[in-house]
């Protein structure tokens, strides 16, 4: 993602781990049997993205994973910044520390339309959603939505069975785009909802289309809404209508309009007008964020037992999408959202990113072998080791340091350094994410230290460096 171009992505629905505490291989036999990955998470073994991206950039993330590492029983040195998860084999910290800067590249790459939707289960959904909240604004939480993964198997002696999984949906900004959502209609309560028909010649369409609601007699069935407003301050819609006078949802010319067209009716002199609305007009009832149909995924020899349903992310994408929008799935796995985006009619565009080759493999068959899903053959997929930054330009080393020493202060930027009268021609030139661990060489990526930091600094994590400078610091006292 970090060779991704900002806000160049619509939408991007993902799967990551869960932090279930287990190693995940494909089935045996099935043709990515090689596939697997770890989703056991050690303090010990997190990188020094803590310190590139999140101990010195975002506090609130920084606050918010110190606090799961007290939670499970460690404890912070706030003079060194070290995080001790004490004895536990597997930590919801180091799990966080992983998914963070990750959530900060989703945000940055989604266009200010975009929407996330990510996956998650019981053992983590409420830490991510802190994490989610820290970077996307709380205020952007769009739904949480709770899908029945499957039936429930057998009783669970001592708890309920554990069978939903967790989705938060979260907007770039206010404006993300949504397209409304709905389902079937319950036949039991069509029939005492739309008791009332309306007699025609009806197309063959329309007889199509009742069908699924009424094999009787011909015609189609309505109901008769309330179009009389609620609210009693509002001047420009209050007009005597039919010999009614009050406060009405439309305005004057509508209602003269809809009555012209047989649409408003008043089933007797003196009663409220009411608006018809016909079964066959009706998309469906709106949908709500408790899915139950959608649990069982499609049969296929490279199953996973993590693997979703393609019903899933195709409702997802179409909530969120328009024809010819950028889907992605920076945990692509077995490929179901790239599989969702393709197939969908009108298509998506995609980009999956996955750390393991044999699911690029996977990924690759899927889609053009269709994995008997499909009948179509697709075009060829272009898989690329490494992406870089077009959105950025090129800077020549004399302007950045140019820059960079404006930026700080015309000083070091090692806030702990206490060098004096340090020229823009002085600095010297320093990755925060290192080089070799794929740093880029843009703007955003480096910093601007004295001759004497950026020794000592050397190929460290440039947060790791300023916990170290920090440690060295006298330890306040208290009373003075």
């Amino acid at each position: 993602m970090r060779g991704m171009n900002s806000e160049s992505v619509d939408c991007i629905a993902t799967d990551p781990p869960f932090n279930a505490k287990r190693v995940f291989n494909a089935p045996l036999g099935s043709k990515a049997a090689k596939q697997r990955f770890d989703d056991r998470w050690r303090w010990d073994e997190v990188t020094d993205e803590w310190q590139d991206l999140i101990a010195t950039d975002h506090p609130a993330i920084k606050e918010i994973i110190e606090a799961a590492a007290v939670i499970e029983g460690g404890s912070i040195d706030h003079h060194t910044g070290r995080i001790d998860t004490g004895r536990r084999k597997n930590s919801i910290a180091a799990y966080l520390a992983y998914m963070a800067p990750r959530i900060v590249e989703m945000h940055r790459i989604l266009k200010p339309t975009g929407v996330l939707f990510l996956q998650c289960n019981w053992e983590a959904n409420s830490y991510l959603r802190l994490l989610l909240d820290a970077v996307f604004g709380r205020d952007n939480l769009i739904n949480e939505i709770a899908w029945k993964s499957h039936p429930s198997k057998g009783l669970a002696k001592r708890r309920l069975p554990r069978n939903h999984g967790t989705i938060f949906a979260y907007g770039k900004t206010k404006k993300w785009k949504w397209n409304p959502s709905y389902e079937p209609y319950d036949l039991e309560l069509l029939q005492q909802h739309y008791t009332k028909k309306e007699m025609k010649n009806l197309s063959l369409a329309d007889q199509k289309t009742l069908e699924q609601y009424d094999k009787m007699e011909d015609g189609r069935r309505l109901t008769l809404d309330n179009i009389a407003n609620p609210n009693k301050d509002r001047p420009n819609l209050t007009y005597e209508f039919l010999g009614i006078n009050r406060v009405w949802r439309w305005t004057k010319d509508r209602m003269e309009k809809a009555y012209a067209e047989g649409r408003v009716v008043q089933e007797a002199p003196g009663l409220v007008p009411r608006f018809k609305r016909f079964l066959d007009e009706q998309p469906g009832r709106p949908r709500d964020d408790v899915w139950l149909d959608v649990m069982l995924p499609e049969s296929s020899n490279t199953d996973w037992s993590t693997r979703k349903p393609i019903d899933l992310y195709d409702r997802l994408i179409e909530c969120a999408t328009d024809p010819g929008d950028m889907v992605l799935d920076p945990f692509a796995g077995c490929a179901t959202t790239c599989v969702a985006a393709e197939y969908l009619n009108p298509s998506r565009q995609w980009t999956g990113i996955d750390i393991d080759p044999v699911a690029e493999t996977e990924t690759e068959k899927r889609l053009l072998e269709s994995a008997g899903l499909f009948q179509v053959a697709v075009a060829s997929v272009k898989v690329r080791k490494s992406l870089k930054r077009k959105d950025i330009p090129p800077v020549s080393p004399d302007k950045m340091r140019t820059v960079l020493w404006n930026q700080q202060g015309r000083r070091c930027a090692n806030p702990y350094c206490d060098s004096d009268g340090l020229r823009a021609v002085d600095l010297h030139l320093d990755h925060r994410i290192p080089s070799v661990r794929g740093g880029e060489d843009d703007q955003s990526n480096r910093i601007g230290l004295c001759g004497n930091c950026n020794t000592r600094k050397g190929a460290k994590a440039w947060g790791l460096f300023l916990d170290q400078e920090r440690a060295k610091q006298p330890h306040p006292t208290v009373g003075t």
